[in-house]
């Protein structure tokens, strides 16, 4: 099962008798060498979480009992169990007690959180995925075709297709225009095939977006032989040699996603102060946001680093609020909570919206408020 579907398949996902607690955790050997790094890091989350578990959301003493089971079973995995094998980050989810326990070690580091809901807390997961999409890579020359996948961080070769192509013959006269003709229709089809295989990958693999490598003179007819398929999910391309490294070309597809990354942050920012004054598609301010998501309209929701604030929530049907004390759907006692942002974020992610964290002091964030969201309608 791939990350992105096991995100889908928890987003539903919740309980209010018992605990949930969700754990990411940086394993990056570069920040933490030892085992035992990492392992103490998260003994000094545990008292934290459960101090804002108690505050948050009013354990009976059963329940606290049941939270320091599940924390106590995470800690024994880290220490008995968990073993890095190259990964960077690690995503746990648990609540025993409905039968969730689900690990997650991920090629990407993650900033290091211990939450405690009666849900689990997917948005630091929906944005990470965001942010790395899952690319089909086509590297090809005149002859032979290699494909890689990048999905979650995780970057590796896949397949081979290799054709035997009679190279360029220097003979004279009727032969070598003959035999020319005979290469350049053996190469058109050696690049149909090769994108003919990146096409069935992206479909069966469901990838989002597919980068090539290719040399310039030869990119004007593999173009002519991508499916309409792939054009739209066309995100960059590169020249490489055809030998080159997993690693080097990991690099070049990360520079492109990079690229990407930064190109649409860009573009959303620049158009949001215009987007805002319009109020069509876009609305600032922490209120106006908070009725959107309560009416389920957002499908973009744009925050500012580290902003937060408090608020309200109805723990029956889950509206979220600024200031309003009674619930307007069912008349019910709004509770409140230390961050309405990130219970924001989790909306979002629940209502399947993409989330944006952006860095603070944009004009246009300002003006919104610090956030923003794209409505759907």
């Amino acid at each position: 099962m791939s990350t992105a579907t096991e995100l889908a398949a928890l987003r539903d996902y919740a309980t209010h008798e018992h605990p949930v607690v969700t754990l990411y955790l940086n394993v990056n050997g570069v920040r933490y060498p030892r085992k035992g790094d990492y392992e103490t890091e998260y003994s000094f989350m545990v008292h934290e979480a459960r101090r804002a578990a108690n505050e948050d959301l009013g354990l009976s003493r059963d329940q606290e009992d049941r939270l320091d089971a599940e924390l106590q079973a995470i800690g024994e995995f880290l220490a008995l169990e968990f073993r890095r094998e190259g990964a960077r980050g690690l995503i746990v989810f648990s609540c025993r007690d409905e039968d969730l326990w689900q690990v997650m070690p991920l090629k990407l580091p993650v900033e290091n959180r211990l939450l405690v809901d009666w849900k689990p807390r997917l948005a630091p997961l929906a944005e990470l995925l965001d942010r790395h999409r899952h690319f089909c890579v086509l590297v090809t020359n005149k002859e032979t075709a290699r494909l890689f996948e990048q999905d979650a961080g995780e970057f590796s070769e896949r397949s081979d297709v290799f054709d035997t192509v009679l190279k360029h013959h220097s003979q004279g006269g009727w032969e070598q225009a003959k035999l020319q003709r005979r290469h350049e229709l053996q190469v058109r089809n050696h690049l149909k095939k090769a994108a003919d295989a990146a096409m069935d990958y992206c479909q069966t693999r469901s990838a989002e977006r597919l980068a090539v490598g290719v040399a310039e003179e030869l990119w004007p007819e593999l173009e002519k032989v991508l499916h309409p398929y792939l054009r739209e999910r066309l995100a960059g391309r590169f020249s490489v040699d055809i030998n080159s490294g997993v690693n080097e070309i990991h690099d070049r597809v990360s520079a492109i996603e990079a690229d990407l990354l930064a190109a649409e942050e860009t573009t959303i920012l620049e158009s949001l102060a215009a987007e805002l004054a319009a109020g069509k598609t876009y609305i600032g301010g922490l209120d106006d946001v908070l009725a959107a998501l309560n009416e389920r309209r957002v499908d973009l929701l744009l925050t500012e680093d580290g902003f937060s604030g408090p608020g309200r929530i109805c723990n029956s049907c889950g509206t979220v609020a600024f200031g309003e004390e009674v619930c307007p759907g069912c008349q019910l006692d709004m509770q409140p909570i230390a961050d309405i942002v990130s219970e924001a974020r989790e909306l979002a992610v629940r209502q399947d919206a993409r989330i944006i964290t952006v860095p603070p002091g944009h004009p246009a964030m300002s003006q919104a408020g610090g956030i923003a969201a794209h409505l759907r309608y």
